[in-house]
């Protein structure tokens, strides 16, 4: 008898020293049943179906449409091509909803939950070859587009992606009235991006046309509760994928999402930095007064030998392969245009509003700028470098050489100059109230 008590007493201590099994669950859909793993209580979280960081899955955010890859001499090797934020919220092969539950996970939980990143270390041309280093811009990788290298950089963290894998703990986590700890989209990162000119770059593809390859760039992976449970600090990508890729709601990627071009093209070497307009009074505004400012623009073109060698021809335009000029407003500059019915029937906005309007007391309402070329004729502008190609005049794009005046040439770069006015006025039917005005604008040059 006494034989069997300790084979008892040991077998319960064997007992205790097994692993629990998964205590996190992945939600894909509302579940109303209080007793379930999978419960999703009114009120505290949305869920829906999400598939995970698939090969074809991911987001290019805010990243120009379009990216041209010229040579060494319009661009030399570390020349940045293009950058942009990437939002989780759109990183996944679904859009997410912020307030989405992902993962739920029992309270032994608390504390032990991560954020797992890492460039897609396995693909030769998105995330396996580092290329960046030598040029003075680390964890820099090579892509499919031959010369083109691309970096992230985890925007909670600040630390760029590498191909070996990083962690953040996720915290300040919600939970339901059970006590169950719910992750949501809103916990995890969004994604700087930056695409550089490197030579070294030497991808797969040196042809032009929509981004071929389907591999995304980088991912983001969850860890907990038995997820993922192989990811672990330092651990190389390329041959550590533990929970791809239905544990891995997030990744960056180019693939049919951005246009490569290789053209000849024009870049900006001067622009009137500042314009300050005369103080003009609400009753001038209202009987038609303006008041009107130049804006000088100067730019070099790839007209000739040598600065054309290797890249297709230029051309003035607004069609693909061709190069346009456009003004680019802010974000909040154009939606706040948009918002009082300024939008064109594109991606463009027809005024430039102040920053802060109708959200700060102190700023002019019923007022705006328009920029006009010098016959007169209206100039649309630019509300975003994402979703405008091939926009035309509707999104802002005009050809770069309209108005242009030619000037010296130099190794195949001729110099022009082209003069805009920024104009000062009423905005057609709205209220003018007094206050201040400031804004900015960019001149953005671009292959279409």
């Amino acid at each position: 008898m006494n034989k069997y008590i300790i084979a008892f007493l040991i077998l319960s201590g064997l007992l205790l020293t097994l692993p629990t099994r998964a205590s996190c669950y992945r939600i894909t859909g509302t579940n109303t049943n209080s007793s379930s793993n999978y419960y999703t209580e009114p009120g505290k979280g949305t869920a829906a179906n999400w598939d995970g960081a698939t090969d074809s899955s991911g987001s290019s955010g805010t990243l120009p449409t379009i990216i041209n890859i010229n040579n060494n001499t319009f661009q030399p090797d570390g020349s940045l091509l293009a950058s942009g934020t990437v939002s989780f919220l759109q990183s996944g092969a679904q859009p997410y909803n912020s307030e989405q539950i992902l993962f739920r996970c029992t309270p032994s939980e608390e504390g032990k939950l991560y954020e797992f990143y890492a460039t897609n270390g396995d693909s030769t041309y998105a995330g396996h070859v580092e290329v960046g280093a030598a040029s003075g811009l680390p964890e820099s990788y090579q892509t499919y587009a031959t010369g083109m290298a691309l970096r992230a950089t985890n925007m909670a963290t600040g630390e760029y992606y590498s191909r070996y894998w990083k962690s953040r703990q996720l915290v300040n986590l919600d939970h339901d009235s059970i006590g169950w700890i719910l992750v949501k989209a809103k916990n995890f990162s969004d994604t700087r991006v930056e695409l550089f000119r490197l030579s070294n770059s030497f991808g797969g593809w040196q042809s032009s046309g929509i981004y071929p390859q389907s591999q995304p760039a980088t991912y983001i992976a969850f860890k907990g509760g038995g997820f993922s449970s192989g990811l672990t600090d330092g651990s190389d990508s390329n041959s550590q994928w533990s929970g791809w890729y239905s544990h891995w709601p997030g990744a960056v990627s180019l693939y049919n999402k951005t246009y490569i071009r290789r053209s000849a093209t024009c870049s900006v070497t001067n622009v009137t930095p500042i314009v300050v307009f005369p103080t003009i009074s609400v009753a001038e505004l209202i009987s038609g007064v303006t008041r009107q400012q130049p804006v000088t623009i100067r730019f070099g073109c790839q007209t000739g030998s040598p600065a054309n060698i290797g890249v297709g021809a230029f051309t003035s335009g607004v069609a693909a392969n061709q190069t346009s000029m456009g003004i680019l407003v802010n974000p909040v500059n154009a939606a706040a245009a948009i918002s009082e019915g300024f939008g064109t029937s594109g991606a463009g906005v027809n005024y430039l509003l102040s920053d802060g309007y109708k959200t700060s007391s102190n700023i002019a309402t019923g007022v705006g700028i328009q920029f006009t070329r010098s016959n007169g004729s209206v100039l649309n502008m630019l509300s975003t470098l994402s979703g405008s190609v091939l926009g035309g005049n509707a999104a802002g794009w005009y050809p770069v050489l309209d108005d242009a005046s030619p000037g010296a040439v130099v190794d195949g770069v001729t110099t022009y100059t082209k003069t805009i006015n920024a104009t000062f006025k009423a905005l057609p039917g709205k209220n003018i109230t007094t206050g201040k005005f400031n804004a900015t604008a960019q001149i953005i040059i671009q292959v279409q």
